[in-house]
């Protein structure tokens, strides 16, 4: 007994332990899908592999911890269920499943991706290049589009919910996770916003968030997208104060520094994200679609043809925004544009109206075949041809001017007059001649006997061999 109180005595004082999980590896979730190993955990849940019996394939299935369970996080999970489950884009995390466990806790079940957060990327870089930046947002941009024309807005965009998942050959896939206190068909439990606001991060958020506002629609994911954008490129939140009071404040009331002054990106750049980060809604960009269109635009005056997952940027972005007249095709000299030749993007011109515009933009890039070849042609025929002429006039000048010897007399000889005034003879034979010249040369067999023909007759074929020896098929 006295050396089990002096080992009693001797222990080290208790450390707090997080709270054990009631659920261990190899247990059977809902009946079909059994928990392999952890691979996250956070403050009101757990993260597992978990292997589907029926489908044969590891999933990702997130536990709420039974003593954060509650209505309000209930309901939290089942709204990113069903909102994630209307969704079937690349950059949004599909959700398969949603249940309640024997502990009547719930579970959500997502596809399994391998990587990291964007917000890992960024404690371990410190920043990131403009172009990659751009590049690593844009299909996210992409994917809220198709959320935002379902009635989702997301509401909780940050570092921690992109997630840079990554394929065995390598190729990365950006991924918009937690649709936890989104906003379905304008419909949201207020509850929701207020754990979503304790769990969160505050630096992301709206000025109408920061004012409490209940109209919350698409331009706030707008505003949260471009403060990630700026985090990534500086390395630090647009906004930074040191208590929860004086950081609403700014959002509401003070511009941040522009992103150049931190040398990050380029002044084109930064203009993009000080629309986006207006203060009064209506001055922002009204749609992601118009944010991506002036992203991809930028990224594809600096050379770039491809977001990060290998997406054509023109294919996603700037065809369409051809065809609804957002951006409009130029032809610049500018060297170094190898995938379109001279052919550049610019913003459509606000001093042109619509029926001029739709006029002006061309959507071809680059002119068919066919046209090349029919201006080549004309390039190679037009002087051939001006050559042939030439060769031509030539010819009936000098036919003109030297009549043959002995034609004139021939011609007066046959022809019938019918007074007795006759033309001069250089008139005669000048007509003949031509006449001559114009009628179709006609051969005769060689076995057939000939007639006998008069010097006049053998002038006149002679006359008609030489112009059809000079004939050149006009």
């Amino acid at each position: 007994m006295v050396e089990e109180s002096a080992l009693e005595s001797s222990a080290p004082p208790a450390i707090d332990l997080p709270e054990p999980s009631p659920y261990l590896a190899g247990e059977v979730v809902g009946d079909r899908y059994r928990l392999v190993r952890e691979i996250g955990r956070g403050g009101m849940g757990v993260v597992w592999v978990a292997h589907s019996l029926v489908l044969g394939v590891d999933v990702a299935l997130k536990l709420i911890r039974a003593s954060a369970a509650s209505s309000a996080l209930s309901s939290r999970m089942a709204r990113e269920a069903h909102a994630a489950a209307r969704l079937g884009h690349p950059a949004l995390v599909r959700v398969f499943d949603f249940g309640w466990t024997r502990h009547a806790d719930p579970y959500l079940v997502m596809e399994l991706v391998q990587g990291e957060t964007l917000a890992a990327q960024i404690k371990r870089e410190a920043r990131v290049p403009a172009i990659r930046a751009v590049q690593t947002l844009l299909p996210i941009v992409d994917g809220l589009r198709m959320a935002h024309d379902k009635g989702i807005v997301h509401r909780d965009i940050k570092p921690d919910n992109v997630f840079l998942a990554a394929d065995t050959l390598g190729r990365k896939q950006p991924k918009l996770l937690d649709f936890g206190i989104a906003k379905v068909d304008k419909q949201v439990d207020g509850r929701l916003t207020q754990v979503g606001a304790v769990l969160g991060s505050p630096d992301y958020m709206s000025p109408e968030q920061a004012l409490g506002l209940d109209d919350i629609d698409e331009r706030t994911d707008i505003w949260s997208l471009c403060v990630v954008l700026y985090e990534v490129i500086t390395g630090r939140v647009p906004f930074q104060k040191p208590n929860y009071n004086a950081l609403m404040h700014a959002i509401i009331n003070e511009d941040p520094p522009p992103s150049v002054d931190c040398g990050a990106g380029d002044k084109s750049l930064w203009q993009i994200i000080a629309r986006g980060l207006k203060k009064q809604r209506e001055e922002r960009f009204q749609t992601v679609t118009d944010l991506g269109e002036a992203l991809a635009l930028w990224l594809y005056e600096h050379g770039v043809k491809e977001d990060l997952s290998g997406n054509s940027i023109r294919a996603v972005w700037l065809d369409a925004a051809l065809s609804s007249g957002n951006v409009r095709e130029t032809r610049s000299a500018r060297p170094g544009n190898a995938d379109s030749g001279s052919v550049r993007y610019v913003s459509k011109s606000p001093t042109l109206p619509a029926e001029a515009r739709s006029t002006a933009e061309t959507t071809p890039t680059l002119p068919p075949r066919g046209e090349e070849r029919r201006k080549k042609a004309l390039y190679v025929g037009v002087p051939v041809l001006a050559l042939l002429l030439g060769a031509l006039g030539a010819w009936a000048l000098a036919t003109r001017t030297a009549p043959p010897a002995g034609l004139a007399v021939s011609a007066s000889a046959v022809a019938v007059a019918p007074k007795p005034a006759a033309p001069p003879p250089l008139q005669i034979s000048q007509s003949a001649a031509v006449v001559a010249a114009k009628l179709p040369a006609v051969s005769e067999p060689a076995t057939s006997a000939k007639a006998p023909s008069s010097p006049v007759s053998k002038k006149v074929r002679a006359t008609s061999v030489r112009k059809k020896g000079h004939d050149f098929g006009f």
